[in-house]
């Protein structure tokens, strides 16, 4: 299947240790198929083909689907970081965890992610483990099914400690930690299938790896620059665009410009505006997969962006 060459996955090396180094950066932009063999990913276990890409997504699908995949890496010292951005699949009613280990990504067994029933009669939440499968602290704010939300993991590969934090601006933000399980060394990222009493669905994209909670935070891409500030209070709704109308907002109202870009690298919409909101018309732009950038002094913020 045709790879989109201008979003293909990105091993990026950074020289400037303040920086860290940004290990991955993908967005799963390719065909609706399977992940492995028309990617880096390899295969863990389970049944080899069965772990789909759609949309533009990674799909997890807990039941029949038993594929697990992993993205290797060369292993550094300290601590590394995953962000992605995940969600979950209306069941139709909340969440109930099941006697199962319902975990759904990991770095090599090591801070492992899970599903878990919501505690204040939400649709579901999360919970992080350093090492076993049964997590060890839940996030305590529950989550909502069809929303998107960023997840960002820490590893310190020196204690063994896993911490998780749901949509931060900052790594001072509220996170959630599991218990120290010594010392490892991570050298890959995996997502997991398995047979579970709820076989809930879960989608990720927008996968960054790195030593530094700046390097994943949020997505950078194919225009990535570490020297780049992020810009503050950033978010872009809907996404998937299905009306032809996309409205950006942001917390600083100074001018700023904002770029689409084709998955082949040709630029299909330019506009500035200055505001911390603004609504702008996309309907003359064909359906597909595409990445926005948006400027605003020597900030950026990059995402990828779906037109139905």
């Amino acid at each position: 299947m045709k790879k989109n060459y201008f979003l293909l996955l990105i091993t990026i090396l950074v020289t400037s240790f303040s920086f860290g180094q940004v290990i991955l950066a993908e967005n799963f932009s390719y065909s609706d198929g399977s992940l492995v063999g028309n990617s880096t990913w390899e295969n863990v276990s389970g049944t080899a083909g069965d772990f789909l890409v759609s949309s533009g997504k990674a799909v997890i699908q807990h039941g029949t689907p038993s594929e697990d995949v992993k993205f290797p890496f060369t292993s550094v010292s300290g601590d590394v970081y995953a962000g992605f951005d995940f969600s979950v699949d209306d069941l139709g009613a909340p969440y109930k965890s099941g006697s199962d280990f319902e975990y759904f990504t990991h770095f090599g067994f090591k801070a492992r992610m899970d599903i878990k029933t919501g505690g204040n009669s939400g649709d579901y939440t999360v919970g992080i483990s350093s090492a076993t499968s049964t997590a060890e602290a839940t996030w305590s704010t529950d989550l909502t099914f069809g929303q998107t939300y960023r997840a960002i993991l820490k590893f310190d590969q020196v204690t063994g400690t896993a911490q998780l934090w749901i949509n931060p601006t900052a790594s001072t933000d509220t996170s959630i930690s599991g218990s120290g399980s010594g010392a490892a060394t991570l050298e890959s990222f995996d997502l997991r299938q398995s047979d579970s009493e709820e076989n809930e669905i879960v989608r990720v994209d927008d996968l960054m790896i790195g030593q530094t909670f700046a390097n994943v935070l949020v997505y950078s891409g194919a225009t990535l620059n570490v020297n780049k500030e992020i810009i503050q209070g950033f978010s872009t709704y809907p996404n998937p665009v299905n009306n032809g109308k996309l409205t950006i907002t942001t917390s600083n109202s100074g001018e700023k410009e904002v770029m689409i870009y084709s998955v082949l690298g040709k630029r299909v919409f330019e506009q500035k505006f200055t505001g911390n909101k603004k609504e702008f018309n996309i309907s003359h732009i064909n359906s597909g997969i595409y990445i926005m950038k948006v400027l605003e002094g020597d900030k950026i913020a990059t995402k990828k962006l779906v037109i139905k």
